[in-house]
């Protein structure tokens, strides 16, 4: 497995491979954007509470539950409420960019002939939210929302989604596409690389310093 401290870097060890899989959430854009969209967005539902998102934002980084913390702080808190809140995140139209520099990075791949995917965990709701907000569908061949296989047992590190994805690459690699001509692109050491390692493809590790897991 190679260390990227950059995302960009990884032009430099592709030569030679046809098909480069990405992760989604703080690999290609900053997960801790989408988790302050939420929060905005339900400040929203509080105008009369002026510090809403940052009574949110600072029960997140202490690590606590953060509607819990931030309804029960401002007295308001029901069951109602909060139900109310974890449909706003959950339902959002997220307030996200790609990191710098990725989509250019992306479209040159894809120019070089390299049959470009994503396989991301996560509720399809928000995870479709994210790809249409980050124009996901137009830099990437083929995109696959592991929970959509069936549910959360086929979260990575199931290699079910990797069998899917290079089946779907094939025809982009004339019918021909060996697992160590793939690679996977992500930033969770835990799960994001147990199954394509198994699988002989190349595993490339984002060591992003401001990720949720890093």
């Amino acid at each position: 497995m190679r260390k990227l401290t950059a995302l960009l870097e990884l032009e430099q060890y592709v030569n030679g491979l046809r098909a480069i899989i990405f992760d989604l959430d703080d690999t290609l854009y900053s997960e801790k954007d989408y988790v302050r969209s939420g929060y905005r967005q339900i400040a929203q539902a509080f105008p009369q509470i002026p510090d809403a998102e940052n009574v949110l934002w600072q029960a997140f980084l202490d690590g606590k539950q953060a509607i819990d913390t931030f309804l029960t702080s401002k007295h308001v808190y029901s069951d109602e409420l909060k139900q109310k809140c974890l449909s706003i995140y959950r339902n959002q139209i997220p307030d996200i960019q790609l990191y710098p520099d990725v989509r250019d990075m992306l479209v040159r791949l894809k120019k070089q002939g390299y049959a470009l995917g994503m396989i991301t965990d996560g509720r399809p709701t928000g995870q479709r939210a994210k790809i249409r907000a980050l124009e996901l569908e137009s830099l990437v061949d083929e995109i696959i929302i592991t929970d959509e296989l069936g549910g959360e047992s086929f979260r990575k590190p199931c290699p079910l989604a990797f069998e899917q994805m290079r089946e779907r690459l094939l025809p982009l690699c004339g019918g021909s596409l060996a697992w160590s001509d793939m690679c996977y692109v992500g930033d969770n050491i835990r799960k994001d690389f147990v199954a394509p390692a198994k699988l002989g493809m190349k595993c490339f590790h984002f060591v992003n310093g401001d990720g949720l897991y890093c």
